[in-house]
């Protein structure tokens, strides 16, 4: 399993109409939000990207509209 659909999740052309793409971070934090999921590795490229995803712990799970958003986007690349 990947976090972020092997990018997909993060690709605009892949959005809904409308949507703007999750970050990695965002896509990070909703795996975490499961209660089931213990951990999620990341693949950060740089400094910068691992601060992001530093900052997605720091976040903390996601709200109900945060996992709404999450659940819709990635229902709409499903198909």
């Amino acid at each position: 399993f990947n976090a972020t659909r092997v990018t997909e999740l993060l690709n605009a052309k892949k959005m809904p109409p409308g949507e703007k793409p999750p970050t990695a971070a965002d896509c990070y934090r909703f795996v975490l939000s499961h209660p089931s999921v213990d951990v999620c590795m990341t693949g950060a490229r740089s400094v910068e990207m691992m601060r992001e995803n530093l900052a997605a712990l720091e976040r903390g799970p996601m709200s109900e509209e945060e996992l709404r958003r999450m659940r819709r986007i990635g229902d709409f690349i499903h198909g």
